[in-house]
């Protein structure tokens, strides 16, 4: 049995919300055709710049609308990832949605997962998780596609403890849940 006591933070939950619309290995399609669909209207218009004799004017007026075209694009390319974060942080500043940053105690056992605080307690058994995904900094044990339990790495007191909570997972996951993301990609 494993006890952990904290808090999700503002910044915990715009990481939740980032990773798993955006930055998520599942995403990788997803990023593509939105990638490509920024790159194809900026070679269309390099190519009608070209065939129609724009870049036979002054290079000045050549370099003006290269910088113009590249700027955009580069907006329109690194600009989604933090308009995902914006609407994150925008569920994170409506007071509605308080309850969710409360301190709360979570203990992990054979049976599930119990989590209590000053509002709620809930019990998970382990087959209500249908997927497992992991980042740098995080756990998430999704029970639907867009609701998930957020464990923060560093909540864990020492490795063993984080290895026994792997070792739970491992153990009590099904299949599906464990790997079953990576099949699906």
């Amino acid at each position: 049995m494993i006890s952990l006591q904290y808090a999700i933070s503002k910044k915990d939950y715009i990481n939740f919300f980032t990773y798993i619309m955006w930055d998520a290995p599942e995403n990788r399609k997803k990023k593509t055709i939105y990638y490509t669909k920024q790159i194809v209207p900026l070679v269309i218009f390099i190519l009608a710049f070209y065939f129609t004799g724009i870049f036979d004017r002054d290079s000045k007026f050549i370099l003006l609308i290269l910088g113009f075209i590249f700027l955009t694009s580069l907006l329109s390319l690194i600009g989604v990832r933090t308009n995902t974060m914006r609407q994150a942080e925008k569920f994170t500043d409506n007071p509605v949605n308080s309850s969710i940053f409360l301190p709360f105690t979570m203990v992990i056992s054979v049976t599930g997962i119990s989590i209590k605080s000053a509002l709620i307690e809930s019990k998970y058994q382990w087959n209500s998780f249908i997927k497992k995904q992991e980042s740098e900094e995080y756990y998430f044990l999704f029970t639907s596609s867009v609701q998930a339990i957020i464990i923060p790495k560093k909540v864990f007191e020492h490795t063993e403890q984080r290895l026994q909570f792997e070792k739970l997972l491992s153990q009590q996951l099904s299949f599906d849940a464990e790997i079953g993301h990576l099949i699906k990609s």
